[in-house]
């Protein structure tokens, strides 16, 4: 049996959905738990909360999944409005109700996702502010200026150490080229007073001509050939070997041929460590403030991506809801409209996943039902009232025409 739906599409009561049309309602589904898993998996990736470490490569791999992810959704939720729309020019039945409770459903999704947005990056925008703020940078940077003022004062140290050894040294000269032996004592005790590990006078070729004997088993490195062409006798070159834990110095002595002083005086490990972790912490804030912008963008979108796919979803599956909740009524309107044409035999398929609503089917069937038995119960009386009336006329059309009477007794009479 055919009917009409108020719009020129055919309307089957009887027939069930096609298996077509159930494959293709598995994709909305399927496209939304794949969306929602790409969005979780980047969170937890991004929090660190897995083994993979969320680098640049990392962070743009899963940023296009996500935007593929919306890509898909974006797609069948232009599909399904079309779709929409299309049955609203149509006239299709329930459409307008159509409308109004996808527009209510997009409504609803879209003004939590847009303020969680808008209260999230305004969060993370004031918080970097405070990160990077004044006193902050103030704190960080005097950390770096109180670390820096140990190994200075250690190199002021130094430079005065090697001043007085350069010219104790230097007025030893005789003593030198007489006695070795007697320079070397003097060259560890003058090491010695100073509190130097290491004091060595170095030719301009790096070897070692005479060596304090301090007891401390430490070597320091020698410095190359071409620095030691820039150093003079007035000014020590200083330089800080934070890794090796030690400051050293270097000097030209006078009265020496391409002689050179170089000593060494080693600094408290675990001060230097936390030096290098300043040190570290520092350039480590200096890489966030420059990249703070890009970080903000990248961070920005996303949010965005995984607010999208979590907001594309909500309005697919709103989009759903619609389509569950509007098609057993659109059935019912197209069936009512049949019965307002006479035809009491229509049916509208009931199925038990729409709950309340496929109990209203149901209603409707027994309405039609009952309807129909009455009018046949109408037809049956009107027949068998019209088959009466046409016996009595027949009856009446053979007898005579005539007037009875009845007198005072009782009796009949023919007048």
């Amino acid at each position: 049996m055919t009917s009409a739906d108020p719009s020129t599409e055919p309307f089957e009561p009887s027939i069930a959905e096609p298996r077509a049309g159930r494959l293709r309602r598995l994709i909305v589904p399927l496209a939304v738990a794949l969306a929602l898993i790409s969005a979780t998996l980047t969170f937890v990736v991004l929090t660190g909360l897995t083994w993979i470490a969320p680098t640049r490569d990392v962070v743009v791999t899963f940023l296009l999944i996500n935007a593929a992810t919306v890509l898909l959704l974006v797609v069948i939720i232009v599909r399904e409005v079309w779709k929409v729309v299309q049955a609203r020019r149509r006239g299709r039945a329930a459409a307008r109700l159509h409308v109004q409770v996808v527009s209510l459903f997009s409504v609803i999704a879209v003004l939590p996702a847009v303020l969680v947005s808008i209260v999230a990056n305004v969060t993370i925008d004031r918080g970097l502010d405070r990160l990077f703020s004044g006193p902050t940078r103030a704190v960080i940077q005097n950390s770096l200026i109180v670390a820096n003022a140990y190994l200075h004062e250690h190199a002021q140290m130094i430079r005065g150490d090697i001043l007085g050894m350069a010219n104790d040294i230097s007025n030893a000269r005789p003593l030198y080229d007489q006695d070795r032996r007697s320079f070397r004592e003097l060259l560890t005790a003058s090491a010695a007073a100073r509190n130097l590990p290491g004091a060595m006078l170095i030719d301009k070729d790096r070897h070692i001509l005479e060596s304090a004997q301090t007891g401390i088993q430490r070597d320091f490195d020698v410095p190359a050939a071409e620095f030691l062409k820039n150093v003079n006798a007035k000014e020590p070159q200083i330089a800080v070997f934070i890794e090796a834990n030690y400051v050293a110095a270097v000097i030209r002595l006078r009265g020496f041929d391409d002689t050179f002083l170089y000593v060494a005086r080693l600094l408290d490990p675990h001060v230097v460590s936390q030096l290098r972790q300043t040190q570290a912490s520092v350039a480590e804030y200096a890489k966030i403030e420059s990249s703070r912008l890009g970080f903000q963008v990248t961070l920005a979108l996303l949010f965005t991506v995984i607010a999208l796919t979590v907001l594309m979803s909500a309005v697919l599956i709103g989009l759903n809801f619609a389509n569950w909740l509007v098609a057993p009524i659109r059935r019912l309107m197209g069936a009512a409209n049949l019965v307002s044409t006479g035809d009491l035999h229509v049916q509208v398929p009931v199925f038990k996943s729409e709950g309340d609503l496929a109990h209203l089917g149901e209603t409707f069937n027994k309405m039609t039902q009952e309807l129909r038995s009455q009018r046949d119960e109408l037809v049956s009386a009107s027949d068998l009232i019209d088959s009466r009336r046409r016996f009595i006329e027949a009856v009446l059309s053979s007898a005579s025409a005539g007037i009875i009477g009845v007198d005072g007794s009782g009796s009949i009479g023919i007048l």
